[in-house]
């Protein structure tokens, strides 16, 4: 995926984010929202009952509107009520176009018909699946095209939104607008439509709880992603300069650039900021998604750069309580002359339960997603899901710029 298209589909993501967090902050309070709904991108249930289906489309490329740009979405909602017109449902194709006036127009029976008729093979298909009785006038009394603001303008408008929700001492673009962006993407890529639901109440106590912001590549592509970084390395550093805490990294290695080149470095770099002193008291321990055969190969890397790890395996078999014991050491002099081993390394891939045996007091996620067998109870958890090694060592005070 070239770069041009990978922009783009993040930010067409985040204008559908956006409309949702909107959606959320200006409901009524009896009203469910759901991310990534059964019938569009965002479904609000009033009170009523009644359900509007928004779908979002954001295409900052084309100068102006042409209808075949919503023949995807007009045709999937008309799918969505052939096989239901009895329910009481709203449409909304919600859409950006450059140069295009903000408002809500009626869709012409022509451009349906257009789109019924369309050749293109996949769009063919969704047609395919109308039924003969399928009633185009009552579909289009129940439908609409919102031209909505830019994403710029959309953002300004959720963290005016997010303001008006009161939470007292919090700051919106640091803190409350990165978190909300944060977790409507972690409900759409749930899998179980009850987990993708929320209210307005919901969102407001999330918000209220949150402590720090979360990193995900969702909040790094907004625009104040420097101000976010450094918004994190702040709420982080309290934790960092303290010796007695027991740290846990989970990395996924497959989130982070150019990690087999540069992971040995980090390791090494983390070792002498955070374990090189007699005052650093506890041993990190760092869990990656690599099986045993990865991680002896690692542990081999390491041992050349002089940096020895506990992967916990004897022979060919891991054994739990050997990988979580403590380092024997050596120091003369206030100063460490020699440990038995650096941190502790564990190949998850293989031993997927380790983890769990004894918990830290603080768990990293560099990782857009937490692994399902990974427990939080009784576990300070900080997301720092940035997919750069400069940016990890940013945040957690390893150094002075993300560069």
């Amino acid at each position: 995926m070239s770069d041009r298209i990978a922009d783009s589909t993040i930010k067409g993501f985040l204008y559908q984010f956006n409309k949702t967090i909107l959606e959320i902050a200006n409901a009524d309070d009896e009203d469910v929202i759901t991310v990534e709904g059964v019938v569009e991108d965002v479904d609000v249930l009033s009170a009523s009952g009644e359900l509007e289906a928004i779908q979002c489309k954001y295409h900052e490329s084309k100068e102006k509107f042409i209808p075949s740009l919503i023949f995807k979405p007009l045709l999937q909602m008309a799918e969505a009520y052939d096989k239901n017109p009895t329910a009481s449902i709203k449409y909304t194709i919600f859409i950006y176009v450059q140069n295009e006036g903000h408002g809500e127009k009626n869709i012409e029976p022509s451009i349906l018909d257009s789109a019924l008729a369309t050749t293109d093979k996949s769009l063919s298909k969704i047609v395919s699946r109308i039924s003969e009785k399928f009633d185009k006038g009552e579909f289009l009394k129940n439908t609409r095209i919102v031209f909505g603001p830019s994403l710029d303008e959309i953002e300004g408008r959720t963290k005016a939104a997010l303001e008006l929700l009161g939470i007292q001492g919090s700051d919106v673009d640091t803190l409350l607008y990165p978190n909300s962006i944060a977790k409507i993407a972690k409900l759409s890529s749930t899998k179980e439509e009850k987990e993708r639901q929320i209210t307005k109440a919901k969102l407001y106590k999330h918000l209220s709880n949150a402590t720090y912001t979360a990193i995900s590549k969702w909040t790094l592509a907004l625009r104040n992603r420097g101000e976010i970084l450094k918004k994190i390395k702040q709420q982080l550093s309290s934790s960092f300069s303290q010796n007695s805490r027991d740290r846990y990294f989970y990395i996924d290695k497959n989130e982070i650039d150019d990690f087999e080149e540069k992971v040995v470095v980090f390791f090494g770099n983390y070792i002498k900021k955070y374990y090189s002193k007699p005052s650093h008291l506890k041993v990190p321990t760092f869990i990656i998604n690599e099986n045993f055969e990865a991680i002896r190969d690692l542990e081999s890397r390491l041992y050349k750069k002089g940096i020895k790890a506990n992967t916990g395996l004897v022979g060919n078999t891991f054994e739990v309580d050997y990988f979580y014991r403590d380092p024997m050491k050596k120091i003369i002099s206030n100063h460490v002359e020699e440990r038995e081993f650096d941190f502790r390394l564990l190949a998850m891939d293989s031993e997927k339960e380790a983890i769990n045996h004894r918990k830290g007091d603080d768990l990293y996620l560099v990782s857009s997603k937490m692994p399902i067998n990974i427990e939080l109870t009784d576990v300070n958890f900080y997301q720092v899901g940035t997919s750069s090694f400069n940016e990890l060592e940013y945040v957690i005070g390893m150094r002075n710029s993300h560069e």
